[in-house]
């Protein structure tokens, strides 16, 4: 995996929703996101350096599903089970593997 700082796995750490969304844009080398795109986000400053990027493509992508609130990213906090489930599937979704489905909490 790459982008994170120091090349560092951690393999005992929690995954913090940035990791994830890392791991999946980087890991799918997807493109197309603009830093622009981050300012539908309250808590955009908490957003580290190396996941600027890889947060704007997913969101460029609506791979981002944010609940209960879609304009706060908490990319700080360790993900859910829910979370990654619904950032997997978006990301399906964006690589035309699965059928969209209609959502208010998708960003």
């Amino acid at each position: 995996m790459a982008g994170f700082p120091g090349f560092k796995f951690g393999p005992n750490q929690n995954l913090t929703k940035a990791d994830a969304i890392v791991s999946l844009v980087n890991g799918l080398q997807l493109k197309g996101g603009n830093p622009d795109s981050l300012k539908v986000y309250n808590d955009r400053s908490q957003i580290p350096n190396y996941a600027l990027s890889a947060i704007a493509t997913a969101t460029a992508l609506k791979i981002v599903v944010n609940y209960p609130s879609r304009d706060w990213l908490s990319p700080q906090r360790d993900i859910t089970r829910a979370e990654i489930s619904a950032l997997i599937y978006q990301t399906l979704v964006a690589i035309n593997r699965a059928k969209a489905i209609d959502s208010p909490y998708i960003v």
